[in-house]
């Protein structure tokens, strides 16, 4: 039987400024504001110049000065076009809600990313450094872009899977996919043996730890005002995205983010 995963806590540690895109700190950011193209959310415009993101990618080292930000959540249709779209806040909790919210009310087909931080490149390279959604896109002034350049690919999160992971509303420690389910356990995946990125979830569950059914809004909101919940203990697990895990099939399991964590998800 797989061991079910141990109580995380609801709120999200930052472990460094430049490096995790749901940062605590002022309401004041450094740098400029850069503002994304609605209709094609691969560019933005920044310190006068317009932009094009780029899918090459870099790690934190690679990251120079932070000269900008973007911090919206946005949701764009097929065509790249933004077609919802809301300020990203610096408090963590308020971030997660709103990334549920925003799914909640995206059509059908869209995609939800979160751009947040704009960097200088630490080599001193021409170009500037885009956080979308943990992943640090190259972008280049759209006059510089080379036709061997590959352009940010949004819908890539989607493209490496035929169904939709989606939470199981009657246990909100199982995740499905076309009516597979996949038991979360407590087993961890480092970021090495993370394959490629195959779902994004985006939601925000709290749940009875005993009978690991998800609350609803309402439920949320009741006041217990003769104490039958006291002794209940409730849950929190904010599911972010879904990759394959190296050398494992994921007809078999997969990595899930939870709390910022990666953990197994075994197929039942």
């Amino acid at each position: 039987m797989s061991k079910m995963l141990p109580l995380l806590c609801a709120g999200i540690a930052c472990l460094s400024l430049t490096g995790c895109s749901l940062q605590e700190g002022n309401s004041e950011y450094p740098g400029e504001q850069c503002y994304l193209n609605k209709d094609n959310v691969t560019k933005f415009s920044c310190m006068g110049n317009d932009y094009t993101i780029l899918e090459d990618t870099v790690s934190n080292n690679g990251l120079g000065a932070w000269v900008g930000y973007i911090r919206q959540l946005v949701a764009v249709d097929e065509t790249g076009k933004v077609i919802l779209q809301e300020d990203l806040k610096n408090g963590t909790l308020q971030t997660l809600a709103k990334i549920s919210d925003l799914v909640d009310k995206a059509p059908g087909k869209s995609h939800v990313l979160p751009f947040v931080n704009v960097y200088a490149a630490s080599d001193a390279g021409d170009y500037l450094i885009v956080d979308i959604d943990g992943e640090y896109h190259k972008a280049v002034i759209d006059e510089d872009v080379r036709d061997v350049d590959r352009v940010f690919d949004f819908k890539d999160m989607r493209q490496s899977t035929s169904c939709g992971f989606s939470v199981n509303p009657r246990d909100a420690t199982q995740i499905l996919c076309d009516g597979v389910v996949y038991q979360v356990t407590s087993d961890t995946v480092s970021d090495g043996e993370l394959g490629s990125r195959i779902d994004l979830l985006a939601r925000n569950v709290v749940f009875d730890a005993e009978t690991k059914i998800p609350l609803s809004k309402e439920e949320l909101r009741e006041i217990d005002w003769y104490g039958e919940t006291v002794g209940r203990h409730r849950e929190q697990w904010m599911y972010k995205d879904v990759y394959e895990i190296n050398r494992t099939e994921k007809t078999e399991a997969v990595a899930v983010r939870i709390n910022d964590v990666f953990y197994v998800a075994k197929r039942q």
